[in-house]
């Protein structure tokens, strides 16, 4: 229906002028006004068939970074020192053992942390003694942390399937991304890097020296 182009009077039949105010009609104004309301409407349908599969897309990668987390970004560059390992359901404890002061570096054998899966030592500093732990995570992976979640002040932990969990408490995390499932979420053991040489893993004391805790 034909509208004046300056009132916006609705006009009936083919009037040359409007009869509320006198504004002569353009006959293809009505027609001008459809071509461009179709114009809108395909402009419309094309930005829609642009964004949806981006939408579709951020919602997939969304969903899967919330189903699959990634690695902790120390975790990440680890090496792997096996095949994946399947733990069951029965705690495993943190065994203590000692290791060899070379110069720079703390060194255990490799051999040692598979055969317990997680052990446990003490590295004292020039100010204090931070305990340090090492596990096999599922996937192979060499994990090396400072061993203490400072919301509870606990310095000691186990595994159990794919979790770490704190021995004083009721937090545990996950091996691998260290996603909290209970309390102290961000009091984790605070993976630092480590490597492999030969045999032996091998963690730098200045790293163990320059942490700083999160409280």
């Amino acid at each position: 229906m034909a509208q004046c182009s300056q009132c916006g009077n609705i006009l009936t039949g083919s009037p040359k002028f409007c009869p509320s105010c006198g504004t002569p009609v353009n006959a293809d104004s009505g027609g001008a006004r459809t071509a461009t309301t179709e114009q809108s409407k395909a402009h419309t349908r094309r930005v829609g068939t642009i964004l949806f599969p981006i939408v579709i897309a951020a919602g997939l990668g969304l969903f899967f970074i919330y189903v699959n987390p990634s690695e902790h970004s120390v975790i990440g560059d680890q090496p792997k020192v096996e095949e994946a390992i399947v733990y069951d359901t029965v705690d495993i404890q943190m065994v203590d053992i000692v290791v060899r002061d070379e110069g720079d570096e703390l060194v255990f054998p490799l051999a040692e942390l598979k055969r317990s899966r997680l052990v446990r030592f003490e590295y004292k500093t020039k100010t204090t003694t931070r305990p340090v732990l090492a596990y096999v995570a599922p996937n192979g992976k060499l994990v090396t942390a400072i061993s203490v979640s400072e919301h509870c002040g606990s310095s000691r932990f186990k595994l159990n399937g794919t979790q770490i969990l704190c021995a004083q408490c009721p937090s545990r995390w996950d091996m691998l991304t260290m996603e909290a499932y209970a309390c102290c979420a961000k009091y984790y053991p605070d993976p630092i890097p480590s490597r492999v040489v030969g045999d032996d893993v091998h963690v730098a004391k200045l790293v163990i020296e320059q942490w700083a805790g999160r409280l």
